[in-house]
């Protein structure tokens, strides 16, 4: 999909959520989460040659361990921030907070190893 289609897509849905609205409330958090969720699909297949790309260089460098982190981090952004797109939408802006807040633990969790490894090193040098 084009960005171009993918903008044609959330327009379109944006448009049918605001008659929903007025006619059929009780339908707009279903097909807002649906069309959320087709968008990020759409925007994470057409990722996918570019993280394959990108693995195949951290494989010959050497640096696949800070890739893998890097990509799950990535991963824990990307669906934690559509999640609270879909909360906030729903008139849940703490409900949201909380989301990001998990959020933001995960990614420090994950990223807890590389920083052990920064600080190894620094303190290599410094001996």
């Amino acid at each position: 999909m084009s960005i171009f289609q993918i903008c044609g897509v959330a327009v379109i849905c944006a448009a049918a959520i605001a008659i929903l609205k007025v006619y059929k409330s009780e339908l707009v958090f279903p097909v807002a989460a649906v069309a959320s969720v087709s968008l990020l699909g759409s925007a994470l297949s057409a990722a996918i040659p570019v993280a394959e790309y990108a693995k195949s260089i951290s494989d010959a460098s050497g640096f696949s361990v800070y890739f893998y982190a890097i990509m799950k981090a990535l991963g824990v952004g990307i669906i934690a921030e559509t999640a609270s797109s879909v909360c906030r939408d729903c008139g849940q802006p703490t409900l949201a907070s909380r989301v990001e807040f998990a959020a933001k633990i995960l990614i420090l969790l994950i990223s807890l190893p590389m920083i052990k490894q920064i600080v190894e090193m620094a303190l290599e040098v410094v001996k």
